[in-house]
């Protein structure tokens, strides 16, 4: 940092945007998220507005805001200042705007998705997608399709030529392994986006005239605010707080608790014995068959391990012959 830098940090200071953050750093700090440190939130925040003189003298205009942007920000859980969350020039006054790495960074901050797809479809590219069949859309915008080397795919001299855009997709995968609702906007349904926002073509500081994949392909111009628009079209089908996973675990304990099928946890043991009878165990039965044994049944005889056990075979009574009425034999 040279001393210019430094004397400039110090004469912002002078402006009193600085204590009046500060001042607010205990309410922010009510919405923050526990991920979020406070300091290193307000921090960021101040980084933006020293880095532009026009967001700062709009700050000091209409401090009024800059606190709304922090508190929006704040709730969603992002660093003001950084892609994740832009803090704009805008009317005079201070815009926040949340960038499309924020929301896709919500979604997974939710603990309910293990993947997001966002990609913009050009002219030449190869896409498929049937309602009903398909679970994801088909995406290949290689430079060949079916192609196995780096030529293939980026181009011979690594400028693929894939046309306009014509269209963005966006779906999630959850961590249970199923997809979301694939989210799929056409160039007519982004610009009515665009147009809702107050887009105008002549706005330098408006990421829809950025041109985001430099000046040789004006064709991307704005693609991020494609990306965006998808992403945030995504978002009715798809968890995006970590509100989420807490109302789970809410729910959980609520249910569990109006079944009784809470497991409560084990009291700890004292060392003392608390109304306790000792009760001898019940006598096993001589002949195993659970009836008492008899004074005229010899017990039992337990076998080897592994064997059954062997009584001795009873006295059975002599036969007689039919019509004889003599045992048999006599």
């Amino acid at each position: 940092m040279t001393a210019q830098t430094v004397a400039r940090a110090m004469e912002k200071r002078d402006t009193g945007i600085d204590k009046l953050m500060w001042k607010n750093a205990r309410h922010l700090e009510s919405i923050l998220p526990e991920h979020v440190d406070v300091k290193a939130f307000l921090g960021t925040a101040w980084a933006a507005l020293l880095a532009s003189d026009r967001l700062m003298q709009n700050a000091i205009s209409k401090p009024d805001t800059l606190l709304i942007a922090l508190f929006r920000c704040a709730a969603k859980g992002h660093q003001p200042g950084t892609e994740e969350y832009y803090l704009t020039p805008r009317d005079g006054g201070v815009l926040g705007i949340e960038g499309y790495r924020g929301i896709v960074e919500r979604m997974y901050r939710s603990g309910a998705v293990s993947k997001v797809t966002v990609r913009e479809v050009c002219v030449k590219d190869y896409f498929r997608f049937v309602e009903g069949e398909d679970d994801k859309p088909v995406h290949d915008f290689a430079a060949r399709r079916g192609g196995t080397s780096g030529a293939d795919f980026f181009g011979q001299d690594g400028n693929p030529d894939r046309g306009a855009m014509v269209g963005v997709y966006a779906v999630a995968r959850f961590t249970t392994g199923d997809w979301s609702r694939p989210v799929l906007l056409s160039r007519n349904d982004v610009f009515a986006a665009r147009a809702a926002g107050g887009w105008k073509p002549d706005d330098k500081y408006s990421p829809w005239n950025r041109m985001d994949a430099g000046p040789d392909h004006p064709e991307f111009q704005g693609r991020s605010m494609w990306m965006k628009t998808a992403a945030r079209r995504l978002e009715p089908w798809v968890p995006t707080s970590a509100e989420y996973r807490r109302e789970q675990l809410r729910a959980s304990a609520n249910a569990a608790a109006a079944t009784g099928q809470g497991i409560p946890a084990p009291a700890e043991a004292d060392g003392e014995i608390h109304d306790a009878e000792i009760v001898e165990p019940p006598a096993i039965p001589a002949n195993g068959n659970g009836a008492p044994p008899r004074d005229d049944q010899p017990p039992a005889v337990v076998a080897d391990e592994g064997t059954l056990p062997v009584e001795d075979p009873p006295d059975w009574p002599e036969t007689a012959k039919p019509g004889t009425g003599t045992p048999k034999g006599k």
